[in-house]
C-alpha cells in the first residue's frame, strides 16, 4: 500500500508538471490570463490561498491589481475570482453554455456519496432533470400554494420565542426544518431534537466541512480516495463514512415515507405527491424519473434552510444594534395591521419589511463565496484567456459590498433600499440576488426562501421588542456582531433580549395556538 501511495505521488508529481508546461505553452498561444499574484514554480500559487475570510482577500487582491477578475493557479488548476456583478453576469449567466459545470469534489460527492445533490452535480442531463422538477414545484408563482404553511410555522416560531427566548437559533432551525420537509415531504417534525432536522445538520455540516478550501488534500489529490480507511493519515475516510450515513438516510428516508402516503392516498399536499402524481399521470412523462425526483427532494432539504436561518439570524443581530430599525417598523405594521398579525395579504403595504428583508440577505450572505462554477469551453473575455477546466468563483462579498451601489456596506440599513422621504422601495438599488448565485445554477428555491424570511420578519417585529441584553449591573450588553467564518456563514450565538411588546400582543402570540 505505501508503494501504491508513492507510485500515486510520483503520478501527481509528473502530472502537474506536464500540465504546468502544457499551461505555459497554451499562455504563450492563447495570450495573457487575468491578473493575480505571481505563484512558484509548479506549486503556482498553493501558498498564497488566503484562508477565510478569503472573501476580504480577493477584494484587496483586485485593488492591488486594479482588476475585478483576477486569477491563480494551484497545482496546474486555473482559478478565476470574479469580484464584480458585472463580470459575473458577463461570464456566469450571458455565457452560462460553458460556464455552468461544477468541478468534481472527491470528498463531498464520491467519499460522502452527495454525488446526487443538484447543487454539486455536473452539468448534464441529469442535472437539467432536477431543475425541472425544482421549477415545477417552485416558480415564483407555484410557491405561493405554501405561504398559508408558512405562515403556520412563523406562529409556531413566535410561541418557541415566547417559551424560551435565548433559544432563538435553535428555534430558527427548527422553524426551517419544519417549513422545508412540510413543502417537501408532507413530513412534520416534532420538535428541535426531531431526528430529520439531526440527519439535515450532520448532513449540511459535511457540505460545510468539505468545501473549505484546504479542509482536505483529497480534493487536490483525488487518488487518495482509494486509501483504506485503516492506513495512517486516512482519517477523511472515517469522516467519510460518518457523513454517507446521514446523507443517504437524508435522500432516502422521507422519500420513501412521501411514496408510500402518496400511493395510499394520505399524503397533504407537498412537492412530493404533486410531483410522483404527474409522473403517474403521464403529465410529465419524459423529463424527469422518479430517481430525478428523489434527489431534487434531497437537494431541497440538504439546503432549503441554509439561506432562511443564516439571513434571519442576521436580522435579529441587526434589529439589536440597530434599534431605531426597529421602531420605525412597528410603526409601519401597527398601521397596517393594527390588533392582528401580519399576513402575506399586507406585503405590498409593508415595503420597509422588504427592506429589510433586502439587507439581511445583503449584509452578511450565507455563501460570501458562490459554490464554484467550472468552464467547459476555452474562453477568451475581455483580452484574457480563459482555459476549459478552469474555476470559477464569483465573490457574493464583495458584490453585496460593493460601496458604489451599497454606500457604507458594512452597516445594517434597510433604509438604503427605500427612496428618501417616502414609504416605497427604491428601484435603482440594486436587488441582493447575489445572495442565491449565479447563471443557470442559481437557487432554485430563492422564492420560497424570501417567503419565509418576510413573513417570519413581519410577524417577529409585530409583536416582539428585541433589544440588547443586560448584564448583573443593568449595563447593557452588545453583541461582537463576529460570525462563524467558513464555506457557510451564521452569526455567532449573542446576548439579547426578546419580549412580547405587551400583553396585548402576549395575547395575539397565544392565540395562534388555537388556530394550528
Amino acid at each position: 500500500m505505501v508503494s501504491a501511495v508513492m507510485q500515486g505521488l510520483i503520478g501527481l508529481a509528473l502530472i502537474v508538471f506536464v500540465r504546468w508546461v502544457a499551461r505555459r505553452r497554451e499562455d504563450d498561444r492563447r495570450g495573457a490570463h487575468p491578473p493575480g499574484p505571481p505563484g512558484l514554480p509548479l506549486l503556482g500559487n498553493l501558498l498564497d490561498m488566503p484562508d477565510n475570510p478569503s472573501w476580504t482577500t480577493y477584494i484587496r487582491w483586485g485593488e492591488k491589481y486594479d482588476s475585478d477578475i483576477l486569477r491563480l493557479e494551484v497545482l496546474g488548476s486555473n482559478i478565476i475570482i470574479v469580484n464584480s456583478l458585472e463580470a459575473a453576469n458577463d461570464l456566469l449567466d450571458k455565457r452560462s453554455a460553458i460556464y455552468s459545470d461544477r468541478p468534481d469534489m472527491p470528498m463531498l460527492n464520491d467519499l460522502c456519496g452527495f454525488g446526487w445533490n443538484v447543487a454539486f452535480r455536473h452539468y448534464d442531463d441529469s442535472w437539467r432533470n432536477g431543475r425541472r422538477v425544482f421549477q415545477h414545484e417552485l416558480g415564483p408563482q407555484v410557491v405561493k400554494r405554501f405561504r398559508g404553511l408558512e405562515e403556520h410555522a412563523t406562529h409556531q416560531f413566535l410561541r418557541n420565542l415566547l417559551r424560551e427566548p435565548a433559544e432563538f437559533m435553535g428555534h430558527l432551525r427548527h422553524m426551517s426544518a419544519f417549513e422545508i420537509l412540510r413543502i417537501a415531504y408532507g413530513i412534520e417534525v416534532t420538535g428541535r431534537e426531531d431526528p430529520y432536522v439531526d440527519t439535515a445538520e450532520h448532513a449540511v455540516g459535511a457540505v460545510v466541512a468539505t468545501c473549505n478550501p484546504g479542509s482536505y488534500l483529497v480534493n487536490i489529490m483525488p487518488f487518495l480516495k482509494h486509501i483504506p480507511e485503516w492506513f495512517p493519515g486516512a482519517k477523511f475516510q472515517r469522516d467519510a463514512k460518518v457523513w454517507r450515513k446521514y446523507i443517504t438516510e437524508l435522500r432516502d428516508k422521507p422519500f420513501a415515507i412521501a411514496k408510500e402516503r402518496t400511493l395510499r392516498g394520505e399524503s397533504p399536499d407537498c412537492a412530493a405527491k404533486s410531483l410522483l402524481e404527474s409522473l403517474q399521470t403521464g403529465e410529465d412523462a419524459g423529463s424527469y424519473t422518479e430517481d430525478d425526483i428523489k434527489f431534487a427532494l434531497g437537494s431541497m432539504y440538504a439546503g432549503g434552510s441554509d439561506t432562511t436561518v443564516s439571513a434571519l439570524g442576521s436580522f435579529l443581530l441587526g434589529v439589536v444594534l440597530n434599534p431605531a430599525i426597529q421602531k420605525r417598523a412597528q410603526e409601519a405594521l401597527d398601521r397596517v395591521c393594527p390588533g392582528r398579525l401580519p399576513t402575506f395579504a399586507d406585503q405590498e403595504d409593508l415595503p420597509y419589511i422588504d427592506a429589510i428583508v433586502k439587507e439581511s440577505l445583503r449584509w452578511n450572505p450565507v455563501l460570501p463565496i458562490d459554490v464554484a462554477h467550472c468552464s467547459t469551453a476555452d474562453d477568451v473575455y475581455r483580452g484574457y484567456f480563459i482555459p476549459k477546466g478552469s474555476l470559477v468563483l464569483a465573490n457574493s462579498w464583495a458584490m453585496l459590498h460593493d460601496p458604489a451601489m451599497y454606500p457604507s456596506p458594512t452597516s445594517f440599513d434597510p433604509d438604503r433600499f427605500m427612496l428618501a422621504g417616502a414609504d416605497a422601495l427604491d428601484a435603482r438599488v440594486r436587488e441582493p440576488d447575489a445572495a442565491f448565485g449565479f447563471g443557470r445554477r442559481i437557487c432554485p428555491g430563492r422564492h420560497l426562501a424570501y417567503d419565509a424570511i418576510w413573513i417570519a420578519v413581519a410577524c417577529v417585529l409585530s409583536v416582539f421588542d428585541v433589544r440588547k441584553a443586560r448584564d448583573a449591573q443593568g449595563r447593557e450588553v452588545t453583541p461582537s456582531g463576529e460570525y462563524n467564518v467558513g464555506f457557510a456563514c451564521y452569526p455567532l450565538p449573542f446576548p439579547c433580549e426578546i419580549r412580547p411588546r405587551s400583553q396585548a400582543h402576549e395575547a395575539l402570540i397565544r392565540a395562534t395556538e388555537e388556530d394550528s
